[in-house]
C-alpha cells in the first residue's frame, strides 16, 4: 500500500558519478555557467536539474534559494520564470503559476546579464511572457523560437542544446506529421548523450522524442537508465514507463510507477503532487493489462480517498481516467453506464472539460453496449457540450478526440437499433480519428481504443476476419493490450 506522507524538505536530487565529458558539459547533471555568487550558482544548477526532470515545484524552490543567496543573480529569476510553465504538459499553467512567473519575468527584464548565454536564456524566457501573445500555444512557440536562437548563438552549451530540443518537441505537430521532427530531435539528443551520458535533460527529452510507435525502440536505451540518473525525482522514475508502455512491458511500467508514486508522496507537502496520480493511472493501466484488476481497483480506491490532490491537468486526467479504465477494460458495461457524473471534489472540473469527457464517454459506450439507448444519447449530448468548450478554449487535440468518442457511442447506438452499416461507418471513422491524432503523453493509452471497439463491433456483426485485422492494428500501436490479445485467441 502507498501511504501519503508529508515531508520536511524535498530531498536533493542525487546524481551519478562524473565521467569524462567535453568542457561545456558536466556529465553528472546540469551545469549552467552563471555570473552569480558560488552559492547561488550551485542553487541554479540544482534548480536546472529539477527543471530538466520536470519537477517544477522543486525547481522553483531551488531557483528561489538562488535568488535569496544572490539578489542580483539573473538566472535565478530566469529559473523561476521557467518553472511556472510546462512546455510538454497538456494544459497551461495555473493562474497562480502565471502570476509568479510573470513577476519573475518582470524582475528579470530589469536585471543586468553577465554573459551572452545568460542574455540569450533571458530573452527566451521573456519571449514566453511577452504581452503581445494572446494564447498559451503562441507563448510556447515564441519561447521555443527564442530558445532555438539561444542554441544557435551558443552551440557549445549543452544546456542551450537540450532546452532547444525541448522547444522543438513542444512545437512539433501532433500525430504522424510530427514523427520526422521528433526523429530529428532524437538525432540531436543522441549526439549530446554521447558526450554527456548522464545529463537528465538529454535523457528525459529523448524519451519524449521516442514516445511514439515508430521510434519507440530508439527510446529503450534511455528508458533503461533514466531512473538511475535521478533516483529521487518522481517524474524521472515515471518517464521510462512511457517507452515500456509503448513496448507492452507492463511489469517494468508498474514497478517504475510504483517507485514514482512513492517518491511523489514523499516529496509532497500540503497537497499531493500531480506526479502521484499520474503514476497511479499508469499503474492501473499496467495491472489491467496483466489481468490484475484487484490490484488496479485497490490503487484507484486509495487515490480517490486522498482529499488534497494538487489542482492541475495531469492529476485531473488521472483522477478521471483511472476509475473509467477499471470498468471499460473489464467490459463491465452496466457499471460504466451507471457511473456517477460527480467526480473527485479536489478538482475544479469545469477547468478540464477534456478529462470530464472520459466519464461521459464511458457512460455512453457502456449504455449503448447494454442497449440502453436513452442513456447513451444523453451521454452524447454531454459530450457535445464539452466538445464545444474545448473548441472555444483552443484545445484542438482533445476536441478532435471527443469527436471520435461521440462517433463510437453513436456507432453502438446504431448497432443497438439494428443499423449495421451505419454503425460500422461511425466506428470506423472514430478509429481513423484516433489513429490520426495519436496518444497524448499524459496517458498510457486511450481508455478504450476506438480501433479495438471496431474489432468488437465486427465480431458482433459476423465479420471475424476483419475483426482480427482491427485487433492486430490495435496491437501494432499498443503492444500486448490484454483485450485485443484475448480477442485473437
Amino acid at each position: 500500500m502507498l501511504n501519503p506522507m508529508k515531508p520536511s524538505t524535498a530531498a536533493l536530487i542525487t546524481l551519478l558519478v562524473t565521467t569524462a565529458a567535453p568542457s561545456h558539459a558536466r556529465a553528472q547533471g546540469a551545469d549552467l555557467p552563471t555570473t552569480c555568487t558560488p552559492k547561488a550558482d550551485a542553487a541554479v544548477d540544482e534548480g536546472l536539474n529539477r527543471l530538466h526532470n520536470m519537477m517544477y515545484i522543486d525547481a522553483e524552490t531551488a531557483f528561489g534559494m538562488a535568488a535569496s543567496a544572490d539578489p542580483t543573480c539573473a538566472m535565478a529569476q530566469w529559473g523561476i520564470a521557467m518553472s511556472t510553465f510546462h512546455p510538454l504538459w497538456p494544459g497551461g499553467p495555473t493562474e497562480a503559476e502565471t502570476e509568479r512567473g510573470t513577476k519573475a519575468a518582470e524582475r528579470l527584464a530589469q536585471m543586468s546579464m553577465g554573459s551572452e548565454l545568460e542574455m540569450a536564456f533571458a530573452k527566451a524566457a521573456l519571449a514566453f511572457y511577452a504581452p503581445e501573445h494572446d494564447s498559451y500555444p503562441s507563448r510556447i512557440a515564441a519561447w521555443a523560437t527564442a530558445q532555438d536562437a539561444a542554441y544557435a548563438g551558443n552551440p557549445d552549451s549543452i544546456e542551450a542544446a537540450s532546452l532547444a530540443a525541448l522547444g522543438r518537441l513542444a512545437t512539433a505537430p501532433r500525430g504522424p506529421d510530427g514523427i520526422a521532427v521528433k526523429a530529428a530531435v532524437g538525432d540531436l539528443l543522441d549526439q549530446l548523450h554521447s558526450s554527456a551520458p548522464e545529463h537528465p535533460g538529454v535523457i528525459h527529452y529523448a524519451i519524449h522524442a521516442y514516445d511514439n510507435p515508430p521510434l519507440k525502440d530508439r527510446g529503450l536505451p534511455y528508458a533503461e537508465i533514466y531512473d538511475r540518473a535521478a533516483p529521487e525525482a518522481a517524474h524521472a522514475l515515471h518517464m521510462p514507463a512511457h517507452i515500456f508502455t509503448r513496448t507492452g512491458n507492463w511489469a517494468r511500467s508498474v514497478d517504475l510507477n510504483r517507485r514514482s508514486a512513492e517518491a511523489a508522496l514523499k516529496s509532497s507537502g500540503d497537497v499531493i503532487q500531480n506526479h502521484y496520480a499520474h503514476a497511479v493511472d499508469y499503474m492501473v493501466y499496467g495491472h489491467l493489462q496483466l489481468s490484475e484488476p484487484e490490484k488496479a481497483a485497490e490503487l484507484v480506491a486509495q487515490m480517490l480517498e486522498i482529499e488534497n490532490h494538487q489542482v492541475g491537468f495531469g492529476g485531473a486526467y488521472a483522477l478521471a481516467a483511472a476509475p473509467v479504465r477499471l470498468v471499460l477494460e473489464q467490459e463491465n458495461w452496466a457499471d460504466a453506464a451507471a457511473l456517477s457524473p460527480d467526480m473527485h471534489a479536489a478538482i475544479p472540473w469545469e477547468k478540464f472539460p477534456q478529462t470530464v469527457a472520459m466519464r461521459w464517454f464511458a457512460k455512453g459506450i457502456g449504455a449503448a453496449r447494454i442497449d440502453d439507448v436513452e442513456t447513451a444519447r444523453a451521454a452524447v449530448q454531454h459530450l457535445r457540450v464539452l466538445h464545444d468548450q474545448m473548441q472555444e478554449r483552443g484545445q484542438g487535440y482533445w476536441a478532435r478526440l471527443s469527436e471520435g468518442q461521440i462517433l463510437s457511442i453513436e456507432g453502438w447506438i446504431e448497432l443497438a437499433e439494428g443499423n449495421l452499416d451505419l454503425a460500422l461507418t461511425h466506428q470506423t471513422k472514430a478509429a481513423d480519428i484516433e489513429d490520426a491524432i495519436g496518444k497524448s503523453p499524459v496517458t498510457p493509452g486511450h481508455v478504450l481504443p476506438a480501433r479495438e471497439l471496431l474489432g468488437d463491433m465486427l465480431v458482433k456483426t459476423g465479420h471475424a476476419e476483419k475483426a482480427a485485422e482491427a485487433y492486430r492494428a490495435t496491437l501494432a500501436s499498443s503492444p500486448n493490450r490484454a483485450r485485443s490479445l484475448a480477442a485473437l485467441k
